[in-house]
């Protein structure tokens, strides 16, 4: 069962590959569903002994994008491409929530050669098996997905179908809500082949003096989302028997 932990800072990706990740999803921005990281970050992370897939997404809100940040996305891949990243994770939806064909042929011309995955954009689709029969025809390697709902636990069902609805053409990866008290029901009732969890805890600043009158964002300035070592080894011990 291969283990892939989300993460979007350099202490996070450090405790998820000492703690057992076969692989990681490199993020920035994990609190609007993931960003494209910075090059210096993928860079350090390519040093590592497991596969880093980066993420390519400009923005949060929707998965509805224009030609320009289609561009940028594009940009974005070449590049990825030509520092040696093995995978890149991305999708685009057009405005009436179905896989946006266009623009996913020419991200995908643009990444031929490294690993393909479509993200949780497919939870925001009209009809999953249709998106999905789309992603397999674009020749991607997996996708990730709660199966439509809050979390894998209420997906389950739905992880499976898609599973089987697949047939072995590309990987149902399960994520969203994952934890080592829901994984190994999510593994059995689904039967995934891959899981994403986050693994997060939090951790405050270590800065001595804090100035509370000048804040610079809309949440804590002073705690960091952190990877918690002992929830990965946990998942990893999980995921061991499958």
């Amino acid at each position: 069962m291969i283990l892939e932990i989300c993460v979007d800072n350099l202490e996070s990706f450090n405790t998820a590959v000492a703690n057992g990740a076969d692989r990681i999803e490199l993020c920035s921005a994990l609190s609007e569903g993931g960003l494209t990281p910075s090059y210096g970050f993928m860079e350090i992370a390519l040093r590592a002994p497991v596969p880093s897939f980066m993420m390519v997404r400009p923005r949060g809100c929707d998965f509805l994008y224009t030609h320009h940040e289609i561009e940028m996305m594009l940009r974005d891949i070449y590049h990825i491409k030509q520092i040696g990243a093995p995978g890149v994770v991305f999708g685009a939806l057009n405005e009436n929530g179905e896989v946006h064909m266009e623009h996913m042929k020419a991200l995908m011309k643009e990444c031929k050669g490294m690993q393909a995955t479509f993200h949780r954009g497919i939870d925001q689709t009209r009809e999953p098996f249709e998106a999905l029969d789309a992603i397999m025809s674009l020749g991607m390697n997996r996708v990730l997905t709660t199966g439509q709902k809050n979390n894998v636990v209420e997906g389950a069902e739905t992880l499976g179908k898609m599973k089987e609805f697949a047939k072995g053409r590309l990987t149902i990866m399960a994520g969203g809500g994952v934890k080592p008290d829901t994984i190994e029901d999510v593994i059995k009732r689904a039967g995934v082949d891959e899981i994403h969890a986050s693994a997060t805890t939090n951790r405050n600043s270590n800065m001595k003096f804090v100035l509370n009158d000048s804040q610079m964002g809309s949440g804590s300035d002073f705690q960091l989302n952190i990877v918690d070592a002992q929830t990965v080894r946990n998942l990893r011990s999980i995921a061991d028997k499958y």
